[in-house]
């Protein structure tokens, strides 16, 4: 209960600070006569009371015509031309009609009408005199009309004003007016003297002359008079009086100030003896808990929007204070004690959030935190990566301030009609290009969001439509791009797909082949009649595929360890030269059996390198038997190593047993062979160990396919 008490107390403190500032200034210390409306009033009286009492108009006091005042009448109805051929026009045609109809005496009479008028008309023009009399004419009639007028206001003027009562007298007539009985404690009192006379300030009489003469208002000049005297205001005449109701009003509120004032500082006096603010008193509440789960951006929304409110409440009650005020006393409290409460409950609110915000925030990292995720920043980070693409981003600046402009233009042409001549060449020329340039761009983009939901739907054989060289445009040429190396990726994964198959399926041959070997020769050693010489000869075959069998687990071991790089290299100097050498010398046998011819072109220097000899030996070795296994029978092997620019290359070519095709990227696999039959001794796995450990050592391995010519090129940094 404390916690609501103390806010709404705090609450009625801050409406009624805010209440003595608005309005304090000019209640404070001061009655009705010393306000800016009384004052105004009180001109506006002064100068109405000598406009219609004191010295009324007449055409005595009149000035004399003025030239620039003749031209103006001569010319009010155009030049003298033109007026001429204006009344020869309005009567020609009825004079027309006369002569038709044969009527001479109406004819006459037109005629002379007109020329009447003419002579009229030419005597304006070359007699001041004759202008001068009509301007007095014209000026006797209006000002009798003023008069006329002036009657009918004087009596409104003397029921408006019947608290005043004055005594007057006239400095150069000395008439003297009075009205009522001067008291000796009026409720007001002003008293000229002959240093500081009663005079006409001219706006009432200028506004006055202003509304009945065509000519200049300063043909009839503002009373000159100057009276001496008292004015004063009668307490009782003015309560009855309807401005009785501005006195009374300004009595009440100035009431009500004062009473804002005492509960304002009570209610500082309890909030600081008997109601001390405690932070636990607001943040133990279920609204709380409810409030704090909102985002930042809510929270500080719903905050400004009740401030907003508050602020507006509070401006209608301290309006409705100042300038509502009737005779119905019991409707003037009424509506001010609701606007009261309703000012109290949004600012109540206000403060119980900005209590709430103090509380949640007072950590500094936890603002920190929030903000950094608040959807206002978010905005703003969002809103600056319009400007990544500085083109996009101005063009769409541009554009929003063009058709923004187009758009207040637009609203303008109901209020001022006349800009429709500036309105319609910027809109031709500014407002509807930008919406088109707009509309243009918005189509484009929708285009390339439909192509590119195509893509994702697998859909790659159309190229998106590229327009022009806007950032949309470069945005296609990169959709494209993106859309062929999607469908190089697919046909790259297709390959993969089908290379892995060909793998399970030729691992699963290569060692199945020598295994059923094994398992048949060891039932047929089992049979007891079986002689020694088959015995061994089983035997013989059941090690050679034992053998078979290992080797290729081996080399799958091998490549695999090698594929994952999980070997370690044992680097020494090498001398390629040698190496080869030894190589040979390993596989003469086997190349004398081959009936290959071997061509071997080597440099008489050594090749020295930093390499692990054992594996590299192992590429020497599987690039031999490759050609040894699959080189055609007759043909010849050419071999060469060389070094320049510090790269030693080795380089093997034989004409190929097997047909191999064009892709030999392939070749690399593993288990793949130059024999599909899979009927020859190999593993497949020659190539893809050898590639791995020119990887490894950081050279480069390729393969060059020439119809049967088979070519594979190996080199490595030398040192």
């Amino acid at each position: 209960m404390k916690k609501w008490l103390w806010l709404f107390i705090a609450s009625f403190i801050i409406i009624g600070c805010f209440s003595i500032l608005e309005l304090g200034s000019k209640y404070f210390g001061k009655s009705y006569l010393d306000t800016a409306d009384f004052e105004t009033d009180f001109v506006y009286f002064t100068d109405r009371l000598i406009a219609l009492e004191l010295d009324p108009l007449t055409d005595e006091t009149a000035v004399p015509v003025t030239s620039s005042e003749i031209e103006e009448y001569r010319n009010r109805n155009g030049t003298l031309a033109d007026q001429l051929f204006s009344i020869r026009n309005q009567y020609e045609s009825d004079i027309q009609e006369a002569i038709s109809a044969g009527n001479k005496d109406l004819e006459e009479a037109l005629t002379q009408e007109r020329e009447k008028k003419v002579e009229e008309i030419r005597n304006n023009f070359s007699d001041d005199e004759a202008v001068v009399r009509k301007i007095l004419m014209e000026r006797k009639e209006s000002i009798e009309q003023i008069s006329r007028d002036s009657g009918n206001e004087k009596t409104d003027f003397l029921k408006d004003t019947a608290y005043y009562v004055y005594e007057l007298t006239d400095l150069e007539t000395k008439e003297t007016f009075t009205k009522g009985q001067l008291k000796e404690q009026p409720y007001f009192e002003k008293t000229y003297s002959k240093d500081n006379p009663l005079s006409s300030t001219g706006e009432y009489s200028v506004n006055m002359n202003s509304a009945f003469f065509n000519t200049e208002s300063s043909a009839v000049p503002n009373s000159s008079a100057d009276f001496v005297g008292t004015i004063q205001i009668d307490r009782s005449l003015l309560a009855s009086s309807e401005q009785g109701v501005n006195f009374m009003q300004f009595t009440v509120v100035k009431s009500i100030l004062y009473a804002f004032g005492a509960l304002v500082i009570a209610g500082i006096v309890v909030l600081w003896t008997h109601l001390r603010f405690e932070l636990e008193w607001f943040i133990k509440t279920p609204f709380y808990v409810k409030w704090s789960r909102l985002t930042m951006d809510s929270r500080f929304l719903l905050a400004a929007i009740s401030i907003v409110f508050a602020l507006f409440a509070s401006s209608e009650l301290f309006w409705t204070m100042a300038n509502t005020w009737t005779d119905n006393y019991i409707g003037y409290g009424f509506d001010l004690a609701w606007k009261l409460i309703a000012a109290l409950g949004l600012t109540a609110l206000s403060l119980l959030q900005i209590i709430w915000l103090f509380a949640y925030y007072r950590k500094g990292q936890v603002f920190k935190y929030e903000f950094q995720q608040s959807f206002m920043l978010r905005s703003i980070q969002n809103a600056r990566q319009a400007f990544l693409n500085k083109s996009i981003g101005i063009q769409t600046l541009m554009l929003l301030i063009i058709v923004f402009f187009w758009g207040a233009g637009t609203l303008l042409l109901f209020i001022y009609p006349q800009m429709i001549i500036l309105w319609l060449p910027a809109s031709a020329l500014l407002g509807l290009p930008a919406v088109l340039v707009m509309l243009n761009r918005f189509g484009y983009l929708n285009v390339l969001m439909l192509e590119t939901e195509a893509m994702a739907s697998g859909r790659l054989n159309q190229e998106l439509p590229i327009r022009g060289k806007s950032p949309l445009a470069q945005h296609a040429r990169q959709l494209n791009r993106l859309k062929e190396g999607v469908k190089m990726s697919m046909s790259e994964q297709a390959k993969s797909e089908r290379l892995k198959t060909e793998l399970i399926t030729n691992v699963s041959h290569d060692l199945r082949t020598p295994l059923t070997s094994i398992i048949t020769y060891t039932d047929l050693m089992k049979t007891p009649d079986l002689s020694n010489e088959e015995r061994l000869a089983y035997a013989e075959i059941l090690d050679r595929k034992s053998q078979r069998l290992k080797t290729l687990i081996e080399d799958l071991f091998e490549v695999s360890k090698m594929a994952s790089g999980n070997i370690e290299l044992q680097r020494t100097r090498i001398d390629l030269n040698q190496l080869l050498q030894q190589a040979l010398a390993e596989h003469a046998e086997d190349i004398g059996l081959s009936g290959l011819d071997f061509r071997v072109t080597n440099p008489n220097k050594p090749v020295p390198v930093h390499v692990d000899g054992q594996k590299w030996w192992r590429v020497f070795d599987n690039l031999i038997l490759n050609a040894i296994k699959y080189a055609l029978p007759g043909t010849r092997v050419y071999l060469s190593l060389s070094e320049s620019d510090g790269q030693a290359e080795f380089v093997i070519k034989n004409i190929t047993r097997y047909e191999l095709g064009e892709n030999t990227d392939e070749l690399f696999e593993r288990f793949k062979r130059g024999d599909a039959s899979r009927q020859t001794e190999g593993s497949g796995l020659g190539l893809a160990i050898s590639q791995s450990i020119v990887d490894l050592h950081g050279g480069v391995m390729k393969i060059e396919v020439d119809g049967d010519l088979f070519k594979v090129m190996v080199s490595i940094h030398t040192i």
